[in-house]
């Protein structure tokens, strides 16, 4: 398989279907960044220093989906907060470094950490361009919603599947819905009143299987309250035979790095056994990680579509996901999947 064969796509795994594309800036320096988030992937570049970090603020989570990994490992996770001491570590680096962004989230809520608005604003009084994070919204209040306004938050995804109390609850183990509804329509009252715009606020859902039959109407209400509404990919399959090799690669791997809350170092934010572990920020950098051995072997394994060689890989869902994509389209791989 030659390198010309692969598919690589930035972002492959979202899609925007209402609002405004909230990445779209006219400013100079947003667009480059975005520039380089496309074509470092396609080119199989490795810039200077990631593009982007994911800085996991917390691993805690107040809900039970029953779709997320968070919930299927929620015995074998350490759980722990993130210390300002190693955000101030992960941020300095970045910014001497040419970093455009953070988010401050992976496998946990970012609203239970108590300092979650001092990050962003760190962040941002550092210079940084695209701060953001991922949300239940649950805890976002209005006395929330005002620190984060004035912290500088870029944007804010928030997750909600369906638009009725039945469906979003039913998947949203332990939310609720009427509370989720007051926080956003408050959050964009606020900035009403403050005469701002940030944050920008994404509504997106995992397109689960009954998702898909209302998402017309899912679309149409949130409409109404977001800035953007988008979906991500989602489709539960049952393997039969891993190991598979396609034309694909990651597009992570050339543009973000992942640091958990204890400091531990990834080349990716999916990674959620740590199976692909670079060091820990206490003892190495990010930029040593970025070069390492390691995580050099890794890009050159997926830029030769043999990423089913790595066990963490082998197993992504986002991988699984880009893999039907690709039968959809007539690749010879259906033999290999049952879907769920």
């Amino acid at each position: 398989m030659s390198q010309k064969e692969m598919t690589i796509e930035a972002d492959s795994n979202f899609h925007h279907i209402a609002g405004e594309d909230i990445l779209s800036k006219e400013d100079a320096e947003f667009q480059e960044y975005r520039r380089k988030w496309k074509e470092h992937p396609e080119n199989f570049y490795v810039g200077a220093f990631p593009l982007f970090i994911d800085i996991e603020v917390t691993s805690k989570c107040n809900l039970k989906c029953p779709f997320c990994a968070t919930t299927f490992r929620n015995k074998t996770v350490r759980k722990g907060l993130l210390r300002f001491k190693i955000l101030k570590k992960i941020i300095d680096e970045g910014m001497n470094n040419g970093l455009y962004g953070v988010k401050f989230n992976i496998r946990g809520e970012p609203l239970l950490h108590p300092q979650i608005h001092k990050f962003v604003k760190y962040a941002k009084d550092r210079g940084l361009l695209d701060v953001y994070f991922n949300t239940n919204a649950l805890l976002l209040t209005e006395e929330m919603s005002r620190r984060l306004i004035d912290a500088g938050l870029d944007r804010i995804s928030i997750s909600i599947e369906g638009y009725t109390k039945q469906v979003y609850e039913r998947y949203r183990v332990g939310a609720k819905f009427e509370t989720v509804l007051t926080n956003i329509r408050n959050l964009q009252s606020l900035k009403k009143r403050f005469g701002v715009k940030h944050p920008k606020v994404r509504i997106q859902t995992v397109m689960l299987s009954d998702i898909e039959p209302i998402f017309d109407k899912y679309r149409r209400f949130w409409a109404k309250l977001a800035d953007e509404v988008g979906y991500l990919d989602y489709k539960e399959m049952k393997v039969k035979k891993k190991g598979i090799r396609y034309p694909w690669a990651c597009p992570q791997i050339w543009q973000r790095m992942a640091v958990w809350w204890d400091g531990t170092i990834l080349p990716c934010n999916h990674d959620d056994d740590g199976l692909l572990v670079l060091g820990n920020i206490n003892e190495t950098t990010i930029k040593k990680s970025w070069h390492s051995k390691k995580l050099n072997t890794v890009r050159e394994i997926h830029k030769w579509g043999n990423a089913h060689e790595i066990p963490a890989c082998d197993g992504c869902y986002l991988r699984n996901s880009e893999i039907l994509k690709l039968i959809k389209k007539g690749a010879n791989y259906g033999s290999c999947y049952l879907d769920g």
